[in-house]
């Protein structure tokens, strides 16, 4: 495929209406690579214009160009020359979309489609997706940007997570086996009755109501009750005398 330059492309003079029909004709009935070049040549602007509405990186405009110049090979073959058009007008759909398409892919480090890089553009996404694609696009989070600034995000808030890292899993896994271990010490002192209301009372991710675990022991609600209620102080003092706060068992 030709390649232009800038200059040269803007020094190329354009085609009166008869050179464009013959140019055109040319190159859909006989091949002619020659007046495919003579028309590409005087249409290159229209890449280059349409490339620089979207950047001024001097690499993404030669390629993003060069993608403006398929549009126009593409526009060339598929030209209806019953229509009463100038092949400018018709080529700036194909050279939009030529450029459009390769927007994304050529500026952007991550593979990101197309529509949804000019949607970010055009601010038709959410401030959240739109800062996604930005990253994309950029392939750096400066990790000071934003101090001070009027941006209405700073890229470093991306990199923190939620999630623990090794060192807080290890801690937290030791602390949830020692409050596991303190608590079976804090339960044994207890009758199996009471054990067992605590258990399926208070230890259990769905509580059991009292009649049915009444029923289950042969024992009235009431009862039960005051079974509970009794082994709740055993079991807090049980867990002040291991080190419990009084304020957390509150």
């Amino acid at each position: 495929m030709m390649s232009m330059s800038y200059q040269a492309a803007m020094r190329e003079p354009l085609l009166e209406l008869q050179q464009e029909r013959d140019a055109i004709a040319g190159w859909q009935d006989r091949g002619d690579r020659a007046a495919l070049e003579l028309l590409l040549r005087s249409h290159a602007r229209q890449a280059w214009s349409q490339a620089a509405r979207y950047t001024d990186n001097p690499v993404h405009l030669e390629d993003l160009a060069a993608e403006g110049m398929i549009g126009l090979m593409r526009a060339a073959t598929n030209f209806d020359r019953a229509q009463e058009v100038r092949f400018s007008t018709y080529s700036a759909w194909w050279v939009m979309n030529g450029v459009s398409s390769a927007l994304a892919r050529i500026k952007a480090v991550i593979d990101i489609p197309s529509r949804t890089y000019l949607d970010a553009q055009l601010g038709k996404l959410s401030d959240d997706e739109r800062i996604l694609v930005k990253q994309a696009v950029q392939g750096t989070v400066a990790l000071d940007y934003g101090i001070g600034d009027d941006e209405d995000y700073a890229p470093r808030d991306l990199l923190v997570s939620d999630d623990l890292g090794p060192e807080e899993l290890v801690s937290e896994r030791s602390r949830s086996a020692m409050l596991t271990r303190m608590l079976a010490e804090a339960l044994e002192p207890l009758t199996c009755e009471e054990a067992e209301v605590i258990r399926r009372r208070k230890l259990s991710a769905e509580p059991e109501p009292f009649c049915s675990i009444a029923t289950e022991l042969g024992v009235s609600e009431s009862r039960l009750r005051q079974v509970e209620k009794r082994a709740l102080m055993r079991l807090r003092r049980n867990l002040v005398d291991r080190g419990f706060s009084r304020s957390v068992l509150s």
